[in-house]
């Protein structure tokens, strides 16, 4: 698929505010993806080298702007080495030459809304999309971690996960089954708790979020429609490569009737989920561009035609980001 980039704005504050009711420029869970010179971001910069990505973080758009409701600002649901917490779209953009931003949707035209969120939207809300239920529990669960603090054993685990996944990648003798159980000793001294690290959490996000909607639609007969559907479609949600299939087993599994969907997630479900990285983000074809910021310009994305050529350096540049990124 061939893209271009259109200049909308010189600064990108004002422009994503709702001013008018032409409808909103961004959506509520809409994935942010950052590129971060700040030195002070160690964790980050060592996913950036070790992945070979300009990509450095990701969060969640958690709320939009709504000035009769008394929201000004924008805000994202993120998480840090520290723990979740919710940032102001300001500190996501600004300084303009510290940060580089990506906005990426996922699209909702598989999803099967159950009979009871199609009578809840209001047709006459530009907010209420075909799905808009979905993505605000996406939003809301993301949230719902923001008491589960980090400590040294998550990072020991996550970086023990992120070892072996390159190693594998590269196939290093002997170094996915030392990082396997480095990984599986950290999980061993904490397991009450389920923790992530940025993309981590936005990927389980939307990964748990359909699993309980599943659920709650299994237990009213009126909704097994859309629940079936919703299975057999679980792996669009999964934005980062399965190259052993392990959600591929899921669903299977989950669909032949050998697996409860209620019952908790197996381990190595929850492994690949945790370790989605931001260049996962960047990667997915289960994901569409809307937005780049670069240099405090603003630029939607949109399909061209075949053969097209950027107008100018600029516009070659941010197309650039966009390209697919091989992780080493």
């Amino acid at each position: 698929m061939v893209y271009r980039a259109i200049h909308r704005a010189d600064e990108p504050l004002n422009y994503f505010l709702q001013q008018s009711d032409e409808g909103p420029h961004l959506r509520v869970a809409d994935i942010v993806v950052r590129a971060s010179q700040d030195a002070r971001k160690i964790f980050s910069r060592l996913i950036r080298i070790a992945t070979n990505s300009h990509w450095s973080h990701s969060a969640l758009l958690y709320l939009l702007n709504d000035p009769p409701q008394g929201f000004d600002n924008i805000f994202l649901v993120e998480a840090m080495t520290k723990g979740v917490r919710v940032a102001s779209w300001r500190n996501e953009v600004t300084p303009p030459e510290r940060f580089t931003v990506g906005i990426r949707r996922l699209p909702l035209d598989w999803y099967a809304e159950s009979p009871r969120d199609v009578s809840k939207r209001d047709e006459n809300d530009v907010d209420d999309v075909h799905g808009i239920a979905y993505l605000r529990h996406v939003r809301g669960l993301a949230l719902d971690q923001i008491n589960e603090l980090y400590n040294h054993n998550t990072v020991d685990e996550l970086c023990a996960l992120y070892l072996e996944r390159i190693a594998k990648r590269h196939n290093i003798p002997m170094v996915p089954e030392i990082a396997e159980d480095l990984a599986n000793f950290f999980k061993s001294r904490d397991e009450s708790v389920l923790r992530f690290v940025c993309s981590g959490l936005v990927q389980y996000s939307f990964f748990e979020t359909l699993r309980r909607r599943i659920i709650n639609d299994m237990a009213v007969p009126a909704h097994h429609e859309s629940a079936i559907s919703n299975i057999a479609n679980l792996h669009r949600v999964i934005f980062r490569p399965d190259p052993e299939g392990i959600i591929t087993n899921y669903v299977q599994q989950v669909q032949s009737g050998r697996l409860d969907i209620a019952a908790p997630v197996p381990g190595e479900v929850l492994d690949l989920l945790k370790t989605t990285i931001p260049a996962d983000i960047n990667n997915s074809s289960n994901l569409e561009w809307r937005y780049i910021i670069r240099r405090g310009w603003v630029w939607e994305i949109d399909q061209a035609p075949d053969g097209y050529k950027p107008q100018s350096d600029d516009e070659a540049a941010v197309l650039a980001l966009m390209e697919p990124e091989h992780l080493s």
